[in-house]
């Protein structure tokens, strides 16, 4: 397995509607920014080699994906169930003698040896590199069991280990590099990667590390020093592994990846040693029994053999699908777990009236645990075979992310409410469990700016065809004589009767512009098509679900969801074209609605999902989709997209004016408060 030819560094992105609009907008920098991330995220799919177009994007936009594809991934728990089981028999040894954790409540050395030596650590690993060559599925089952054990903490841990660590070098690594560091990993040696910086955070195209070449040993200096050090990067500890993602040459454009093999122990400048390293824990509240760190590096040296010949942010997007899916495992897991700890203490417990367990709030609040953690499973288990049948996990690995750490952080609530009290009891699971909770919609990407990314996946094609032509218009009156963009102060955002009262030369050259536009004319057929097509729908809406063979198969509960979420999918196709003809270009700038937007796709995916996930399931899961999507279908049924265009409009005039007095310091709710100093200072 060697690495595949790159694309060459430089080649300037082609940019796509999105990065135009932005362009348009006046917002030149973050036009650079989505067109980069454009780039990796295309090469790493064409490097995944999916042909397969998104199960999302069909849900939306047609055509229907077929019943089986939909009930795929309920075949997993069934096929992974005993791969992994000596693996999960190791760690649950473990824990049962009490020998899991150490005094200080770090995973153990006992922990860590008895789960390496039954190959849990190299269990995606190819057995030519000494590991079990188990598939992702099967990992999936033994994360989400971990989680559901107590035994998160070393979920997250294999987790990162494989999909980002192992998984980069297998992705992208040569024949060299798989057989110096993949054995390393199979014999338990921990490897993190190494994106995030102190400056910058998460932001991949913003990494400030960087290397330089070396010319006496013919290798690299790395250098990551202050705001440039590595910031909470789980797995790193001393003499592991690490991806690092730095700049080539100090604010070069390139980003490359570099495996470093981290010290084992710090190094201090001197005389005799011409170079710096330290580690310190990041002093995160969550992931505490997991090495948590900040590193720094000053004129490291580092061999040239250990660049990985790609770039550093497309390795990132190659592996997160798989991550995504893992963290969705995990989540399920977590889940399992609050309820079997709420459930047993509200058979015990005696409240008013009788039981905790006998009244229905508290089976309400059960209910919630049960669902979510059916939900986070049903998605992860899907999105896994559709990785594994070479479908496009565009919009599918972003809303399982995002559901599947919403869910995790609502049970948590739903088990306080059960346990009250005692829930916070400071060494209870659930109590330990309570950050991680918080954040696994961080990690990985905030979960309301990866939706934002996924309706830009799913909706890519149409607004290419049909929705170019009318951005273009609007783009080309803003566009002064020198053919230079307008100052942002004068650049129309948006074609509307007022604006053509402001500006009645502008608005009537574009109208000219729009009506000689071939893309414009093709919006006109489609719509015309789409509505032509939704009036030859209307008679089968008065047909009975149990006539239609598409949801014949599913219990009888569950079909009604499953009717509803494909109706209200189609139907998205009309919620975002009436945003798009509505905020116009103002759509670069409006996160409200697009969150609103992905969220209610979110919900409706997870319906439909839960629906032929559970059909494959005994009747007390089936009974728990059931409620979940009650649920689901509620919180779908508030969100206001096309009706409530007119309140985000006057919701963002009151973002707008907060926002300014924040910026600018004159907010009497807070400018006379002494603000606590960041943990960790940017510069």
């Amino acid at each position: 397995m060697t690495s595949r030819d790159t694309k060459s560094p430089e080649t300037e992105p082609a940019l796509s509607t999105a990065a135009q609009a932005l362009a348009a907008a006046g917002d030149a920098e973050q036009a650079r920014d989505v067109a980069a991330l454009d780039d990796v995220a295309t090469r790493a799919a064409q490097r995944l080699g999916r042909a397969k177009q998104s199960l999302v994007e069909r849900l939306i936009y047609g055509p229907l994906p077929p019943v089986e594809e939909l009930g795929s991934g309920a075949r997993i728990s069934a096929q992974a169930g005993e791969t992994g089981k000596d693996v999960l028999d190791a760690a649950l040894g473990c824990l049962a003698k009490g020998e899991a954790f150490e005094a200080d409540g770090k995973l153990s050395t006992a922990l860590r040896t008895a789960v390496s030596s039954a190959g849990g650590y190299g269990f995606t690993v190819p057995t030519e590199f000494g590991g079990r060559a188990a598939s992702y599925p099967e990992l999936a089952v033994i994360e989400e069991q971990l989680a559901a054990n107590g035994l998160g903490p070393l979920a997250v841990e294999i987790s990162g280990e494989l999909t980002i660590g192992a998984g980069s070098l297998l992705g992208y690594g040569n024949q060299a590099q798989q057989s110096l560091f993949l054995p390393m990993i199979s014999d338990g040696r921990l490897m993190a990667f190494a994106l995030s910086e102190v400056g910058i955070g998460v932001n991949a195209k913003k990494v400030q590390a960087y290397v330089e070449p070396d010319p006496e040993t013919g290798g690299f200096r790395l250098f990551a020093d202050g705001a440039r050090n590595k910031l909470w990067i789980t797995n790193a500890t001393y003499g592991a592994l690490a991806g690092f993602v730095v700049r080539i040459g100090k604010g070069g454009r390139d980003v490359g990846l570099f495996v470093i093999e981290l010290p084992d122990a710090d190094i201090v400048r001197s005389d005799a040693c011409d170079h710096e390293f330290w580690l310190r824990s990041s002093d995160v509240d969550a992931f505490q029994p997991n090495h948590n760190s900040r590193i720094h590096f000053d004129n490291f040296p580092v061999p040239a053999a250990n660049r990985i010949e790609a770039d550093g942010v497309e390795v990132l997007f190659y592996c997160l699908r798989m991550g995504r899916c893992m963290l969705a495992a995990m989540s399920a897991g977590y889940q399992r777990m609050f309820a079997a700890d709420a459930v047993h203490y509200a058979r015990q417990r005696p409240g008013v009236g009788g039981l905790v367990i006998k009244h229905e709030l508290p089976r309400l609040a059960l209910g919630t645990m049960l669902g979510g953690a059916l939900q986070a499973r049903a998605l992860s288990h899907l999105s896994l075979q559709q990785d594994a049948d070479g479908v496009d996990l565009a919009g599918l690995r972003d809303l399982t992310k995002s559901a599947a750490a919403t869910t995790a952080l609502r049970s948590l609530t739903a088990c306080e409410r059960v346990l009250g009290g005692r829930t916070f009891d400071a060494k209870s699971r659930v109590a330990q469990s309570r950050s991680n909770m918080h954040v696994f919609g961080v990690v990985e990407g905030e979960d309301d700016l990866i939706l934002m990314g996924m309706v830009k996946d799913v909706t890519t094609r149409f607004t290419d065809r049909y929705m170019a032509g009318m951005l273009g218009v609007i783009r080309s009156i803003n566009v002064g004589p020198d053919g230079k963009s307008l100052p942002k102060d004068q650049i129309l955002f948006r074609i509307a009767p007022s604006t053509a009262v402001r500006h009645p030369v502008r608005v009537a050259l574009a109208t000219i512009r729009l009506l000689t536009n071939a893309g414009f004319w093709r919006l006109v057929g489609w719509i015309a098509g789409g509505l032509v097509t939704e009036v030859l729908r209307l008679p089968g809406r008065l047909v009975p679900t149990s006539w239609i063979g598409r949801y014949a198969g599913l219990p009888k509960a569950l079909r009604p969801f499953a009717r509803y979420a494909e109706r209200k999918l189609r139907g998205r196709r009309w919620a975002y074209l009436g945003t798009n003809l509505w905020f116009q270009l103002d759509l670069t700038r409006a996160q409200i609605p697009l969150q609103r937007f992905g969220k209610g796709i979110e919900h409706l995916v997870s319906m439909l999902v839960l629906c032929h996930h559970a059909a494959a399931q005994d009747a007390s899961q089936q009974a728990v989709a059931a409620l979940r999507c009650a649920q689901l279908k509620d919180e779908f049924r508030a969100i206001r997209i096309l009706s409530g265009l007119r309140e985000i409009d006057a919701m963002r005039v009151q973002l707008e004016r907060i926002g300014a007095d924040l910026e600018d310091g004159n907010s009497s709710l807070v400018r006379d408060l002494p603000p606590e100093d960041f943990a960790h200072p940017f510069g």
